[in-house]
């Protein structure tokens, strides 16, 4: 089955639909097939983020939205009557009604292990379509999110560097292993595959939170992602990162943070494994003081990797 990856954050704010977003497109740049599935039922995720925000809520008084990512995952409709197109990878929109799972599961009378595999079964009937998925999970712990993890396996993690932000690393590292627990006994491995700080407004607050998560064995990114970052403008364009930086519409804003598409990037090759983490450490401490100008993020990495191998 295709590498699946779910982003997933205990606490709001960390940038957990951000970091979904922005590392499937790096990924699907590099010429992948990508699904995301957005499973936040709550209006203003990645189903907005990317453009499609009238596709995750029924309006008062108007027709409703109709099928639903509810049908794919309960009434047997194909999800390729939903999927709809970004610039870099396809997106199965979320439904406010996503609100009600654990109440669909109990009606339709799922029990045991089918009641895990909602989500895993919509993945796997796709599997020969897509290289990558990746799941923007919803915050709260409850059966939908179980159903997430359980299809994924790899969990991504968004860090806020705070001891708010430590304080929710270690309650999920408590519920990852809580779930890793319960479902070994299924043959069923979870696991945290990474973390990326984000939203950081100092560079040293990095480097020592860096340093702790590290000695705890933690997998964390060879950077942050900066809370005064343009990210927020491409909320408002509904455009990904690399989109943003690209058009002609936006340049006027790209000059000031050039290298937030370059760690999405090295985010998203250290995700399909096309970098070990040492090597994304050393790609990221070769590229991240360089001037982009006209050049692609791929183009700056490629020819650092190049440079490396010619010296």
């Amino acid at each position: 089955m295709p590498r699946t990856y779910a982003w997933w954050s205990e606490s709001g704010g960390p940038g957990k639909t951000t970091n979904a977003m922005n590392s499937a497109a790096a990924i699907g740049r590099d010429g992948h097939d990508v699904l995301v599935l957005d499973c936040d039922p709550q209006r203003g995720a990645l189903t907005n983020y990317a453009g499609y925000g009238h596709l995750d809520h029924d309006e008062p008084g108007e027709d409703a939205v109709e099928p639903t990512i509810m049908d794919v995952l309960f009434e047997d409709v194909d999800p390729e009557d939903l999927i709809v197109d970004t610039p870099h990878f396809d997106l199965l929109p979320s439904h406010e009604d996503l609100a009600n799972f654990t109440s669909k599961l109990n009606e339709a009378g799922f029990h045991g292990l089918n009641r895990y595999r909602v989500i895993r079964d919509v993945i796997e009937d796709l599997e020969s379509e897509y290289d990558y998925f990746i799941i923007d999970c919803n915050a709260s712990l409850d059966e939908l999110l179980d159903n997430a993890v359980f299809a994924a396996r790899n969990i991504m993690v968004p860090l806020e560097l705070s001891p708010k932000g430590m304080a929710s690393q270690e309650g999920l590292e408590t519920t990852v292993d809580s779930m890793r627990s319960g479902f070994e006994e299924l043959g069923i491995e979870i696991s945290i595959a990474g973390t990326v700080p984000s939203r950081v407004g100092n560079a040293k607050i990095f480097e020592e939170y860096r340093e702790t998560f590290e000695n705890s064995n933690i997998p964390v990114s060879p950077f942050a992602i900066p809370e005064h970052s343009l990210l927020r403008y491409t909320w408002d364009a509904n455009m990904d990162i690399f989109e943003f930086m690209e058009s002609e519409d936006t340049r006027d804003l790209r000059s000031y943070e050039e290298h937030v598409p370059l760690a999405f990037k090295v985010v998203g090759r250290w995700m399909t494994g096309e970098y070990t983490y040492d090597e994304a450490i050393e790609r990221w401490d070769e590229v991240k003081d360089t001037e982009m100008g006209d050049a692609t993020p791929e183009k700056l990495l490629d020819d650092s990797l190049s440079e490396e191998v010619n010296a």
